[in-house]
């Protein structure tokens, strides 16, 4: 199921980021990774990652991993402490169903987009709202782009 909502906003605070290029394996670590960090802070993640991919080359996806926290920490070489993340203006999927067809419904974005004539100005920001890992057809996830609010 698929719900395309227009002005709508993103906006989460104290956010640990991560970005690179990686294969899904190498994600995974350093989710991990990033969790015994949060830990080892004596912070707590207060709220599903978001996540942006900018690319996608090969095995590899170059993308970001944005984790909400209950406090601020300290930024590492490999994780930027991010006081917020605010998209306004954002046109909005809201998905649910099994995350494979994510993909379909970031193409019927994308075509609302166009056939809107708006001009999108960020990627895709994906929250999952909840992941069903008895029943993945229950798991929702909206992705934000944010648009241009000027009329050109």
């Amino acid at each position: 199921m698929l719900e395309i909502k227009e002005n709508h906003e993103l906006y989460a605070e104290r956010l640990l980021s991560y970005r690179g290029k990686v294969t899904q394996a190498e994600l995974e670590l350093i989710a991990k990774d990033m969790e015994n960090y949060i830990h080892n802070m004596s912070a707590n993640r207060i709220g599903n990652a978001i996540t942006a991919t900018y690319a996608i080359e090969g095995d590899k996806v170059d993308i970001e991993l944005l984790i909400p926290l209950d406090k601020s920490v300290a930024s590492t070489d490999a994780y930027i402490y991010k006081d917020q993340i605010k998209i306004v203006n954002a046109v909005v999927a809201s998905y649910k169903g099994n995350p494979i067809g994510l993909r379909d419904a970031c193409n019927s974005l994308n075509q609302y987009i166009i056939e809107h004539e708006m001009q999108p100005i960020t990627i895709g920001y994906n929250v999952t709202r909840k992941m069903d890992m008895i029943n993945p057809d229950n798991t929702e996830i909206d992705v934000y782009v944010g648009i241009n609010p000027n009329i050109l």
